[in-house]
């Protein structure tokens, strides 16, 4: 839902009267962590579904969670920027519930089609099957979207707030005005 929340933002800014080139203006620091942690959670993506022989290790739990808390230390230099403390809020409510849960997110078997729940089952991938053992359910990937034209979706609470937040950060940063005081004709001429 990341993606169709920034679309989302970039429309509704444009419509608002804001500017794209604005958002070349966004000071974001230590951006270099976002990339780091979505390789990580990539690799161990990567790594489930091609059964390289990382099973649910200590290792893996450890990499996984880890990823998260680079997110958040990334969140935290940026809390002044707009919208940061919802992203900031959604990515600890998803790291609590992957933390307590071994490393995975929770999906509620609900609304996935049986080949999805099997793949769990198995444990491929980030993602495991709710079951009555799970912790903090309510904090999972348990409410599903199907909008006609998009691919159907699961997603948390958390995943919720990140989005909020994107669009809080997009939408805020491209329709603020410059705060650079303006200077008149006469005073350029002095």
């Amino acid at each position: 839902m990341l993606i169709e929340a920034l679309i989302l933002a970039l429309i509704i800014s444009v419509l608002w009267g804001g500017k794209i080139n604005r958002l070349g203006k966004l000071v974001l620091r230590e951006s270099w962590l976002v990339p780091v942690a979505l390789i990580i959670q990539s690799g161990l993506y990567w790594a489930a579904v091609r059964e390289v022989g990382l099973d649910s290790s200590w290792l893996v739990q450890s990499l996984g969670t880890g990823s998260y808390f680079l997110l958040l230390f990334f969140t935290w230099r940026n809390r002044t920027c707009p919208g940061m403390s919802w992203i900031t809020l959604g990515i600890l409510l998803n790291t609590i519930v992957i933390g307590v849960n071994g490393g995975v997110m929770p999906v509620d078997p609900l609304f996935l089609p049986e080949e999805s729940r099997k793949a769990l089952l198995e444990g491929q991938g980030t993602h495991g099957l709710m079951t009555p053992m799970t912790h903090l359910s309510f904090l999972a990937d348990r409410f599903y979207l199907d909008i006609l034209g998009l691919k159907k979706q699961m997603f948390s609470v958390g995943d919720i707030l990140i989005d909020i937040g994107v669009f809080f950060l997009v939408f805020k940063t491209m329709v603020s005005q410059d705060k650079r005081p303006k200077t008149s004709v006469l005073s350029k001429k002095i």
